[in-house]
């Protein structure tokens, strides 16, 4: 069976003509489903008089909403907000979902206005020295002219992979830690769901060096281990409605709005 794009028995094809679909069929109903389940179970509630305390006031409540917790965090989890804030999401996944090179070749394909980011060159590369895969390429390797000059040192596949990757470790380590100590809120499915995150991010960090760290690949193994980190956002992608990674999409967003609205504008509470 290959009418789409190659063999079903073939991890890369596989992902990329196959199941592709199913992941994004997935994550559609289960949006939809959650939007729906949040607006259907929707009640209103008693709430007090709304304080006019300005538009200035709801503005600065509106950056203060969302700059408070980190400040805080700053202040009372350090290492949490250095390995979990900085290094996992704002410095780590963030970017390279969103600008590595490949990735942004990849959505400007199914989503034209993206192809924005790579025309004003907004993209990242793959490492500082090159966007090509140096260690099977015989060019000449040359420091990438990236619009980011000197900030593409950080802003680099490799880097951000790295401090993805320790982001992720740290997270589970902490999961760890507080089961060990008998909180009732860590599951199963929290380990899950770190565990397939750093599986995208080792898989995609293998495939874009052509290395498994002591071999170099073969065009066989490259394919295989791309497909793997394919199929493993594509899991991903699935299980993000269903999971806590809704809150990257719009829980984290909507809460924090919510936040505002109520104890800013309603209430005037801070």
């Amino acid at each position: 069976m290959g009418y789409l794009g190659g063999s079903t028995a073939d991890v890369y094809s596989f992902a990329v003509y196959y199941f592709f679909w199913v992941a994004i069929t997935v994550f559609a109903f289960g949006t939809a489903y959650r939007l729906a389940k949040m607006v259907l179970l929707w009640r209103r509630v008693v709430k007090a008089e709304p304080r006019n305390r300005g538009v200035g006031a709801w503005i600065i409540g509106l950056v203060r909403t969302f700059v408070d917790p980190i400040i805080f965090s700053m202040k009372a989890k350090p290492h949490d907000f250095l390995a979990g804030l900085v290094a996992l999401h704002i410095v780590g996944v963030l970017p390279l979902i969103f600008l590595l090179a490949h990735h942004v070749a990849f959505f400007a394909y199914w989503f034209a206005p993206y192809k924005l980011v790579a025309e004003t060159g907004l993209w990242i590369p793959l490492s500082v020295t090159t966007s090509t895969l140096t260690i099977t390429s015989p060019i000449e390797v040359k420091f990438v002219n990236s619009i980011w000059g000197p900030l593409t040192v950080i802003l680099n596949g490799d880097v951000l992979a790295i401090l993805a990757i320790l982001g992720v470790a740290f997270k589970i380590g902490t999961k760890v830690m507080e089961q060990a100590h008998g909180l009732r809120h860590v599951r199963w499915s929290d380990y899950f769901s770190l565990g397939l995150l750093m599986f995208i991010l080792l898989t995609g960090y293998a495939a874009a060096r052509h290395s498994t760290g002591t071999v170099t690949m073969d065009v066989g193994t490259y394919r295989t281990v791309l497909g793997f980190h394919i199929l493993g956002a594509e899991i991903l992608l699935m299980l993000i409605p269903f999971s806590k990674y809704w809150h990257f999409v719009f829980g984290y967003w909507y809460g924090k709005l919510h936040e505002w609205y109520d104890l800013r504008v309603q209430k005037g509470l801070v």
